[in-house]
């Protein structure tokens, strides 16, 4: 990956290449079941409100001019009313994201008084968004003719909400500042273009919020083999509203004993152990011991399920050393690739800072993200990433799997690792995240890639 500048101390990287339904060759049911906590299913919902002004008469002074006709309180209640039912005519026809859930319209109007020089945003307006303030996550205010900073800042007040302005002249940028000088959110977009990026980085936003991670260890909120690893999670929940739920291995493997000795659920990840073999260009494992993978993938799904997470995360050293995946012949890899293939953000090595990165990554691009160790050459201005966790929805979820090798981990023969050839990639733009030990920043970049291979 060719990058000018690259500088930096962090023992582990992450990667996702922007080369750019769920496993629909190895789901089941128990995955469709599932994908449906995936904080990829997030909605941001949004009320647009389409804002006017209105007077009480016809004049003409320092800020109003026009044909009197025109002024009236009748031609300009006329005039709103026929511009509202346009938009509301547009707005069927816009292309929003599809994790953008519409609610009802409304139309308000600010008022103004002959000899009056308050304008008037009345409670009554302000009281029609009320029913549905509980469910909005942003309000947009339209229509540059009707005075829409006004009302914004007003909403923004009452609702303690985002509020977005569409206006195309520049002046737009006024209720923004206002907003914000109250220590409230206020954003001004152009263009619905615009209007889309900015919602989708609130559904990014959203998803984070509604992200609860299954943490396996036996040394919670300590820091183990990777010593940057963030530990403080109640800070996390505090800042980004990321739940957390600690399970020690004692816990988890007793678990695992018991689908283990499930008849039906061994049927099941046979069944998806042969879709793997068949599927892959290379294959040098027995289908006993991708079966033996598949049973710790069984195991987290169902712990997923039963403590209401989205996102995972385990221990490597820690667990190697624990001898429970050499006495199961397993290891973790071939689960993080499918939690992530499914919409789970999912960690190596109880990489809080790596975990963080990955749902920033995932959510952004709906891509399942890559996670890597770096190797940085200064001599030859590259990075290299690699690791044990390329998934098959790298080009996007909801998009057909990439072609794979499955290798074993060990020497012994087994743990499961899918191996994609990045080759096949080169000349792509690949993104590089991680967060600080202080899970305050995060560190992104980008790059190009040169070359790949499949030996992890």
């Amino acid at each position: 990956m060719k990058r000018r500048e690259f500088v930096g101390t962090c023992s582990l990287g992450i990667g996702a290449l922007s080369i750019s339904p769920l496993l629909s060759s190895i789901a089941n049911s128990s995955d469709t079941e599932l994908v449906e906590k995936s904080a990829l299913n997030t909605k941001i919902r949004v009320k647009f409100v389409f804002n006017g002004v209105i007077h009480e008469d016809a004049w003409e002074g320092s800020c109003r001019t026009g044909d009197l006709s025109k002024l009236t309180y009748e031609a300009e209640k006329r005039n709103l009313d026929n511009r509202y039912n346009k938009f509301q005519k547009e707005l069927k026809t816009l292309n929003f994201p599809p994790e953008v859930e519409l609610l009802k319209p409304v139309k308000t109007y600010l008022w103004v008084e002959k000899g009056n020089p308050y304008i008037m945003y009345e409670e009554k307006h302000l009281a029609k968004l009320k029913a549905d303030d509980p469910k909005t996550d942003v309000y947009v205010i339209t229509n540059s003719a009707g005075l829409p900073n006004v009302a914004g800042f007003k909403i923004a007040e009452r609702y303690h909400k985002p509020v977005i302005l569409v206006n195309t002249p520049g002046w737009g940028v006024d209720m923004p500042a206002a907003i914000r000088s109250k220590g409230l959110e206020g954003y001004y977009v152009q263009n619905w273009e615009q209007l889309n990026v900015l919602l989708h980085l609130m559904f990014v936003r959203k998803a984070i919020h509604n992200t609860k991670i299954l943490n396996v260890t036996n040394f919670p909120n300590e820091r183990s083999s990777v010593k940057s690893s963030i530990i403080d999670m109640d800070f996390v929940k505090e800042r980004y509203g990321i739940g957390n739920h600690f399970v020690d291995y004692k816990k988890f493997f007793s678990e695992m004993d018991i689908i283990e000795k499930d008849k039906n659920l061994n049927e099941k990840a046979a069944h998806i152990a042969d879709k793997l073999m068949k599927n892959a260009l290379k294959n040098n494992m027995t289908k006993e011991d991708v079966i033996n993978s598949l049973q710790f993938y069984q195991t987290t799904k169902r712990l997923l399920k039963k403590y209401s997470c989205n996102a995972f995360t385990i221990d490597c050293f820690e667990l190697c050393s624990s001898l429970n995946t050499w006495t199961r012949r397993f290891t973790p890899c071939l689960t993080h690739a499918l939690l992530k293939d499914i919409g789970f953000p999912s960690a190596c090595e109880g990489d809080i800072n790596a975990l963080l990165a990955i749902m920033v990554l995932e959510y952004l691009s709906k891509k399942a993200v890559y996670m890597g160790n770096p190797d940085i050459n200064t001599k030859e201005n590259t990075l290299t990433v690699h690791h044990s966790v390329a998934s098959l929805k790298m080009n996007g979820i909801h998009q057909s799997e990439t072609p794979y090798e499955m290798h074993t981990f060990t020497r012994s023969g087994f743990g499961v690792t899918l191996r994609h050839d990045f080759r096949n990639n080169q000349g792509r733009e690949m993104t590089i995240a991680r967060f600080n030990p202080q899970a305050t920043k995060i560190l992104i970049t980008k790059g190009e890639i040169i070359d790949g291979g499949i030996d992890g």
